[in-house]
């Protein structure tokens, strides 16, 4: 599913908008190892841990788009580290659990039909 389609669906905020990416699947994490041994390359990661190591990890996994839950503050220095690298930021005040399901309805929701 395209980045934007899910960005409309959810009713995330763009903070930095730079590809409409195709997205294959998701990932919830705040752990910066844990992310990078899990999350699957082309995945939107939704997380509440908003500094500038997220994009070195986003870079890592080839990650398409950062999600940052609970309406945290995203600093100047993330942006444009987001901007120069490529890397989608959006944010929601819904929590992690809530962003999750939506997502999970999106991308994984019609393969669960038998």
């Amino acid at each position: 599913m395209k980045l934007k389609e899910i960005v409309n669906k959810c009713s995330l905020q763009k903070i930095v908008l730079c590809s409409d990416e195709e997205i294959e699947a998701g990932y919830c994490g705040d752990l910066m190892s844990d992310v990078i041994a899990n999350a699957a390359s082309n995945s939107i990661w939704v997380t509440i841990q908003a500094h500038k190591n997220c994009i070195a990890v986003a870079l890592i996994k080839d990650i398409k788009a950062i999600v940052f839950a609970n309406n945290v503050e995203i600093d100047n220095d993330l942006i444009e580290k987001a901007r120069e690298e490529k890397i989608n930021l959006l944010r929601s005040e819904k929590s992690s659990f809530h962003i999750c399901g939506n997502l999970y309805h999106l991308l994984e929701g019609n393969s669960d039909k038998n």
